[in-house]
């Protein structure tokens, strides 16, 4: 399934602008009235290639759909961690999303549509890191985490290429993918 078809206002522009274990991101526009928006959209497949499925027996099937469908109850957890944290300036913020469960084989296809922001690296190869860059870096995220902390959630992955800047220059948490959200502390 193409974005285009959950979302036949929106198109992709140009080549993909990132990369996971299981996802792609695209940059792409809605038009609407003589305006452009724009989003990023990450597309995820469960399982990544369904070639090897086809060649297990009936009960390896049923136990592989299971350990999937696990994965994919993970992706919707990201989901619902950004769902809790939408609004705050310094974490990535979702704007829709949608689970579609492939017709043809076992698997599913997930899309979550955000805002487009650019990377730290990026950004570092087109911006000069000044003192107040680095200071302002730093509380973002500390504002980003302190964040996390009263929602109780732990984002357990902090690192440059989960780290993207706003139009403003806000540096913004993201990658919500190995977070935990704690049930209950002492």
């Amino acid at each position: 399934m193409r974005i285009e078809e959950v979302w036949p206002e929106w198109s992709v522009v140009g080549e993909p602008i990132g990369r996971g274990s299981y996802g792609v991101v695209y940059k792409c526009v809605c038009r609407e009235g003589g305006e452009e928006k724009f989003s990023a959209i990450k597309v995820i497949s469960v399982p990544r290639d369904d070639s090897d499925y086809s060649s297990l027996s009936a009960e390896k099937q049923e136990n592989v759909r299971a350990e999937y469908r696990e994965i994919v109850d993970s992706f919707l957890n990201e989901i619902k961690i950004l769902e809790t944290l939408k609004g705050h300036r310094n974490i990535v913020a979702i704007e829709d999303s949608k689970v579609v469960e492939k017709e043809d084989g076992i698997g599913w296809q997930i899309f979550i549509r955000m805002e487009l922001l650019t990377d730290l690296e990026k950004y570092l190869k087109e911006h000069t890191f000044e003192k107040e860059d680095i200071l302002r870096l730093g509380i973002d995220l500390c504002q980003a985490l302190k964040a996390c902390s009263e929602k109780k959630i732990i984002h357990r992955d902090i690192k440059p290429s989960n780290i993207f800047v706003d139009g403003e220059g806000n540096f913004k948490l993201g990658d919500f993918g190995v977070a935990k959200q704690l049930e209950k502390t002492m």
